[in-house]
Parts: structure tokens; sequence; C-alpha cells
């Protein structure tokens, strides 16, 4: 049998679980809250658990994981340092000493825009590209960079965090601790911010019909459509 590999993405509201083969086709996949308000040790045990249960299903062991995680780690010794947007950021977590025995296999963590990254340059648009900038946009901000068809961390593993570049010093609080970064102004949940408070002063009126002015409803969804009809 094929060697397979488990991939995890670690999200502050979602874990999605993969196993697939080299050439990058999924065999089994999973996606389940992540439950993070429980704390580290216990997200890590779910995700063992549903590691598990797809190598089950697809009747072998993971050769390797490969886990992506929004914020920074230390890359040598799979250790999360700085997870911004979840509960205790969890700072100093031994993701791999704590997956490693448990599941069998050898552990390795990035950054989860930089994984997205690796994974357009192999398996995406960027299997012809020498040189390209990636680009989350989602409930934060984030990127990586590829030059010479190799995935540029820089020394701390941080390059291509776009998301953490401050474009106004005055701007709002950020999950980091900084003010007025990219992602405090051009992520989903602040352009959701921004259709509320235009709802609610009167200057939206599409958006107050398509919500029936309710603020829970407006998404970049709605806004968009509140868009194109007019506002």
């Amino acid at each position: 049998m094929k060697s397979l590999f488990a991939s995890v993405d670690l999200g502050d509201t979602n874990v999605t679980v993969a196993i697939t083969d080299a050439e990058g086709r999924v065999v089994a996949e999973d996606k389940q809250p992540t439950q993070s308000h429980e704390g580290p040790t216990a997200v890590l045990e779910h995700i063992t658990g549903i590691i598990k249960t797809l190598a089950e299903r697809s009747g072998t062991r993971p050769a390797a994981l490969g886990m992506g995680v929004p914020g920074l780690v230390d890359l040598a010794h799979g250790v999360t340092k700085f997870l911004p947007n979840l509960p205790t950021q969890w700072r100093d977590v031994p993701v791999r000493s704590t997956l490693e025995p448990k599941l069998g296999c050898p552990v390795y963590l990035l950054n989860d825009a930089r994984a997205a990254t690796l994974g357009e340059l192999e398996f995406g648009k960027g299997r012809d590209a020498r040189t390209m900038v990636f680009v989350t946009l989602g409930t934060g901000v984030g990127g990586g960079v590829v030059v010479d068809r190799q995935l540029r961390l820089g020394p701390l593993g941080a390059a291509g965090e776009i998301g953490h570049q401050t474009i106004r010093p005055d701007g709002p609080l950020c999950g980091c601790g900084n003010r007025g970064c990219l992602e405090t102004l051009a992520s989903g949940p602040a352009i959701a911010a921004e259709g509320v408070r235009l709802l609610l002063s009167g200057n939206a009126p599409r958006l107050f019909e398509i919500c029936d002015g309710n603020p829970a409803k407006v998404s970049p969804a709605t806004m968009a459509v509140a868009t194109v009809a007019g506002d």
C-alpha cells in the first residue's frame, strides 16, 4: 500500500483533517468544531481522535502529519509560540512532542497561510510559477512568499505575514496586541463590522432591507448583495 499522510488545518472555529496520498489526492477527511475554549490539551486530544478515526477508515497509519496553525511556531521543535486568535494564545505548547507518541509518526508544524502557500505551489495555480505571493483572506489575513520555487519563511517563520502590518497606527486593537493591523481593517469580521456601522447609521438602506434591519445578519456576503443593489 502507498504511504498516506495526515494534514490538519487548525482554526479558531473549526479543525479540518485530511488523509491524502503523496500526490495530494484526498482519501478521507473530516471537519469538526475546534472547541478551542477547552484549551490546547483538549484540542490536541480531539485532533488525535479525528486522525485515528480517519486512519482506520483509510486502512493504514499516516507516515507523517503536517499541521497548519494560525500564528507563529518554532519550526525546529514543533512548538506553538503565539496564536493570537485562540484562547491562551497557545504560548509554548509542545504540539510535536504531544502528538508524535499518540500517532506514531513524525509531526511538522507550519503557519497556516504558509502551509496554504506551499499547497498552492505544489498542487495548485503555482505549479508553473517560480516566484509567487499567496494571500489568505477570511477570519484573518495572512500570506506567503515563494522565490525560485522555495517557500521563504524568514528567521522567525513569519515572512509573508501581511495581516499584521500596521496600516493605521491609531486603528482598532488587533488580537496580536498591536493597533491598526491590516487584519483589523480588511478581514471578514472587519468588513462585516463596517457594514454594521453603515446599517445602524442609516447609510446602507439596501443592506438594511436585505438584513431586515438585523445587524446579526450583516456579513461580507450580504454586503456584496447590497452593493450590487445600489449601496
